[in-house]
């Protein structure tokens, strides 16, 4: 077989399986947890939805970046274990490695347990995350589902539902009201 019809067949292969990429923490560099991190069991029942509130990206090397700073901001001065969320999603269209989602996460205080946390890249009070990022989270919920991440009946929240903030940002907020799953409460 020519190295065209690998080609063809790998595309084929993970076209068929219908996995989001996931951009590892090996692949944006990430530093290991400097401490214990709680276990939660999967599926879990809420997604959680923020956005980070700081500057957008839009390229590979730029949304690791942001990724390596918002690691070391949330272990350095929020003391955190680890980055807080789950999966991150920048304005590359891309899919970004958190803690596990077996992991508690740490960016909704008393209601972290139960959440998959799931934030944008950039601050998106005045405008919405582009078509690709907003795919990009709507094919993670999916995935989530099938790899038994969250339950099937899942509730979708913003992060000002389960804790005191203006994340995931007001045009953000109105769009994730019309997906899926969208729950007025918790």
């Amino acid at each position: 077989m020519t190295w065209i019809g690998l080609l063809i067949v790998g595309l084929t292969a993970v076209a068929v399986q219908g996995e989001v990429p996931i951009v590892t923490r090996a692949e944006w560099n990430a530093k290991p947890p400097n401490g214990t991190i709680d276990s939660m069991e999967t599926p879990l029942p809420r997604a959680v939805i923020a956005h980070t509130a700081g500057g957008a990206c839009a390229d590979d090397v730029t949304c690791s970046q942001h990724m390596r700073n918002l690691q070391n901001f949330q272990m350095s001065k929020q003391k955190f274990s680890d980055i807080g969320y789950h999966y991150l999603i920048g304005g590359n269209g891309k899919v970004y490695e958190g803690r596990s989602p077996s992991q508690r996460g740490a960016f909704a205080g008393p209601n972290n347990d139960g959440s998959l946390g799931i934030a944008f890249i950039g601050n998106f009070e005045k405008r919405a995350p582009n078509k690709e990022a907003l795919d990009a989270a709507r094919e993670l919920l999916e995935q989530a589902v099938k790899q038994a991440q969250l339950v099937e009946g899942y509730k979708l929240l913003g992060h000002r539902q389960v804790s005191a903030t203006m994340s995931p940002g007001e045009a953000l907020y109105a769009l994730i009201q019309q997906w899926p799953n969208w729950s007025e409460e918790m």
